[in-house]
């Protein structure tokens, strides 16, 4: 069933409640999971989140033909093209640049993607800067094989790695062995000579935009490859905050820690406590210290504002910080809620200050009650919480309590066997 969205001087006197418009694309036709937990935040705070896939950008109408949230199921509606949209760059494709040259006109994106975080020019940025360019890994641009055996011959163990390169696709390690060279792929190694390496850049490297990088020995005590993910969001005063800081392990890969090729992740303080001993205070601090300088100066690369990012940091087996790669679309699985909050709160700064978004009342009594209904049951859980936690106070300090505390353990151990 479709509804109508109409502006207040269409509705004007038909109820006294409205929202502003976010909208939310993605190139998923249906909208995923973290779309409907935002969907729902989103309700919280007074805000309509619209669902949208490109294609749904009516460019004649300067309509929109998404979805909203209710009654726990999405629904199409048609509106306005909203004043904020929070755009995936996985959207900038070439079949949607008229789109997005469109939406760049009329609204504000929580990315335009004027200049990308290309891997070469990331290097080259850093290495030009005072207080980064102790990040910097030795790079070169692939433009021949004599590249490789020079670059080969210099430092060992490189990395090839394509400069348009996603979630660790086409990125090899190679290790020069005396008179032949060790080639890892994922989780698999096979020795060459050198005519057998020349083959394999003519066959997959040659005039396909690859550059070769020192290889960062950034390893865990059983020798699997990690990297740290530091995950970066704007907040309600749309300023940068550290989300989360984790590691990612990339168990029995030869190349790189890319959790979607099979491995996993962490805590960051056990896990440094557990591999750098000594230096892993020291470490974590100049990890929170890029958190809180790195990300402006990547924003000011990048030569437009940004809603967030993950920088990927490799850590020497000396303790020495560098940095990989920068994402603009760095998975939420692992701080999801977080994230979702924080994103709501930047959406509410992004209408309330940079955008002068029309105020948009629905056009339907029920979807108001829905959304008085969602606050007035999340205040009714904070209550509920509030009075649980106490009662479970009282009992935890209660003299009883404390007594069969033995009896309980005695339990639980007798369950286990």
């Amino acid at each position: 069933m479709k509804k109508n969205i109409q502006t207040k001087s269409n509705v004007r006197g038909l109820n006294n409640q409205g929202y502003h418009l976010v909208g939310f694309m993605r190139n998923f036709k249906n909208p995923p999971h973290m779309a409907t937990l935002t969907a729902k935040l989103c309700a919280y705070h007074d805000l309509m989140l619209i669902y949208m896939h490109p294609s749904d950008v009516d460019i004649e109408k300067h309509k929109v033909k998404g979805k909203i949230y209710l009654n726990d199921e999405w629904e199409e509606v048609e509106v306005d093209i909203p004043k904020f949209i929070d755009i995936s760059p996985y959207c900038f494709k070439r079949k949607n640049r008229e789109i997005i040259r469109y939406l760049k006109e009329r609204t504000q994106l929580s990315d335009e993607r004027k200049v990308g975080f290309g891997k070469e020019r990331l290097q080259t940025y850093l290495k030009g800067t005072n207080d980064f360019k102790q990040l910097v890994i030795p790079t070169l641009k692939v433009n021949s094989f004599r590249n490789i055996e020079y670059f080969v011959n210099q430092y060992n163990t490189i990395v090839m790695k394509p400069l348009g390169g996603e979630r660790g696709k086409g990125v090899y390690i190679l290790t020069k062995k005396d008179n032949e060279y060790l080639l890892g792929y994922q989780k698999k190694e096979k020795l060459l000579s050198l005519q057998d390496l020349n083959e394999f850049f003519e066959e997959k490297l040659k005039n396909k935009r690859y550059i070769l990088q020192k290889c960062i020995r950034s390893r865990t005590i059983q020798g699997d490859p990690f990297d740290c993910r530091i995950h970066m969001e704007k907040n309600g005063d749309g300023k940068w905050v550290n989300a989360k800081n984790y590691i990612r392990i990339g168990i029995g890969q030869k190349v790189i820690s890319n959790v979607s090729q099979g491995g996993g992740i962490s805590e960051l303080k056990p896990f440094l406590e557990a591999n750098f001993g000594a230096q892993s205070k020291d470490i974590n601090i100049r990890i929170n210290k890029l958190a809180e300088s790195l990300p402006y100066q990547l924003e000011k690369l990048r030569e437009n504002k940004m809603m967030t990012m993950g920088m990927d940091i490799g850590i020497d087996k000396d303790g020495s910080l560098y940095l990989f790669e920068v994402n603009s679309a760095p998975i939420t699985n692992p701080l999801r809620d977080i994230v979702v909050k924080l994103r709501v709160d930047y959406y509410t700064y992004m209408l309330g200050t940079n955008v002068q978004n029309n105020f948009l009342p629905i056009n339907t009594l029920k979807l108001n009650e829905q959304l008085d209904d969602m606050k007035k049951k999340n205040e009714k859980l904070k209550k509920e919480n509030k009075r649980l936690k106490k009662n479970y106070n009282k009992i935890e300090n209660s003299t009883s309590w404390k007594i069969t505390r033995p009896i309980r353990s005695i339990g639980k151990l007798i369950k286990r066997l």
